[in-house]
This record gives structure tokens, C-alpha cells and sequence, in this order.
């Protein structure tokens, strides 16, 4: 695992320097970003609860026939179950003493998901039932949104290492 990490800060790190030899100041930026462990690490842990969420989306649609809203949410209790434990254990590293905390972080996290879920339900009834565009397309830019969103939350309400 130690030598695919290093293979792809190397590869990050390539780009990195070829977009600042293009924009000094993004590429500036584009380092800091990618020095911020905490940052590239729910990006990671992002991109793998898309795919839980895409592919049992795609599962629940396509394989058990279900339609849009109901494979939406579907996808969304796998990935919100598989996105608690990845962003605990590999990005924000929260410990607690006692089972109470515990609760309180993971009711924390699956309330602000409820949050987003309202998103990316609204979101997806506007996009493919009303508009009628392509639901796996939509999928995925809804997803972008609700990363963004997750992580504020995340960040801000759910991970607090001080508790």
C-alpha cells in the first residue's frame, strides 16, 4: 500500500509542477491542496463512496429494476454506511471512551447524509424525472455536489477531535 501511495504523490506531484510551470499561482495552489493530508484523504474516501454509491445505484436500477428514486436510495444507505467508517478510520481519526460519544458522532453523520440525501433527491426528481436527462450522468455530477457538501458538514459538525 506504502508503494502505490508513493507512486501516486509522485504522479501528483508531476502534474502539480506542470500546472505550475503553465500558472504559477495554481500550481501554488494545487501544492497546498495536495500537502493537506486530511483534504486528499476525503477526497480518496469521496471518490470510493461515489463508486459504493454509483454502483449499487446502478445494481438497483439496472439489475433489480428499481427507478430512479428508490435506487437513489438505496445507493444512499450503502454509501452513507461505507462512508462513516472510511471518513472515522481514515480521515479525521476520532477515538472515543465511551459508547455514548460514539453514538452521538455516527447519529451526527447520518443526520447531516440526511441532509444531503434531501440534496441529491431534489436534485435527481428535477434532473431525470422532470428534465429527463441521462440518470447515471446525473448521478455522478450529483455526487460532486454532495462530496462538497459531506465534507463541510464533516468537517465543521461531525469529526470534532475535541468531544
Amino acid at each position: 500500500m506504502k508503494t502505490l501511495w508513493k507512486w501516486i504523490d509522485a504522479l501528483a506531484r508531476a502534474v502539480i509542477r506542470l500546472i505550475g510551470k503553465a500558472s504559477p499561482k495554481l500550481g501554488a495552489l494545487c501544492e497546498r491542496l495536495w500537502n493537506n493530508a486530511e483534504l486528499v484523504s476525503y477526497l480518496f474516501v469521496g471518490v470510493a463512496t461515489t463508486v459504493v454509491n454509483y454502483a449499487v445505484y446502478y445494481a438497483a436500477t439496472r439489475v433489480f429494476g428499481m427507478t430512479a428514486m428508490p435506487g437513489t436510495w438505496t445507493a444512499w444507505v450503502a454509501a452513507v454506511a461505507f462512508g462513516y467508517v472510511a471518513n472515522k478510520v481514515f480521515v479525521f481519526h476520532t477515538h472515543y471512551g465511551s459508547a455514548l460519544a460514539l453514538l452521538r458522532e455516527a447519529g451526527s453523520f447520518f443526520a447531516m447524509r440526511l441532509v444531503s440525501l434531501g440534496m441529491e433527491t431534489v436534485l435527481m426528481y428535477v434532473l431525470v424525472e422532470k428534465l429527463r436527462l441521462n440518470d447515471l450522468v446525473m448521478k455522478l455530477l450529483v455526487n460532486i455536489l454532495v462530496i462538497i457538501a459531506n465534507y463541510a458538514f464533516s468537517k465543521l459538525f461531525i469529526f470534532k477531535k475535541d468531544k
